[in-house]
């Protein structure tokens, strides 16, 4: 007796589409691939612009701050300066330091404004404490410079706060 081998034709009929169903597979699998690499693209995008955000109010915190020790003859002037409702007048040339320090929290304003933060507005503090049985005066300078985080839409105030004692 022989055996008979199936027809191949059965066979073949039997695999049509898998090449296919395999194709579309693979094609949903890179597409949600891409899709997660964008969305992982667009997260960095925004994080890195908080931590620019970040950065900008560090250097206008330490650039006021500098302005304070090279005017210490005035610090107490800086005490509750705001750059929301800055000083009227100013100097350009031959300022007194109280002037100076006008001028410095004009400048401030205007560095703020002019940075990338939303909304940045800036504020000064200084605090004189005793410090020995003499009673020397030390003073404790806290700048502080609040935005407005992009990240949120807006909504969320950001806020950097640099303390020295100059």
């Amino acid at each position: 007796m022989t055996r008979r081998n199936p027809p191949k034709i059965a066979t073949a009929h039997r695999q049509c589409g898998v090449g296919l169903i395999e194709a579309l597979v693979a094609v949903l699998l890179l597409g949600v691939s891409l899709l997660g690499l964008g969305l992982l693209q667009v997260q960095t995008l925004q994080h890195q612009r908080v931590s620019y955000s970040n950065t900008v109010a560090q250097l206008l915190s330490l650039d006021m701050a500098e302005r304070i020790r090279a005017n210490l003859e005035a610090i107490a002037q800086y005490d509750g300066a705001d750059t929301q409702d800055p000083p009227d007048n100013g100097c350009s040339s031959d300022c007194t330091p109280a002037q100076l320090a006008n001028q410095d929290v004009i400048d401030w304003r205007t560095a703020i404004q002019g940075s990338t933060l939303t909304s940045g507005v800036g504020n000064v503090t200084v605090d004189e404490r005793l410090v020995g049985g003499a009673g020397i005066g030390v003073h404790d300078v806290s700048v502080q410079v609040q935005w407005s985080d992009t990240l949120n839409g807006g909504m969320d105030i950001q806020a950097y706060r640099f303390e020295v004692e100059p």
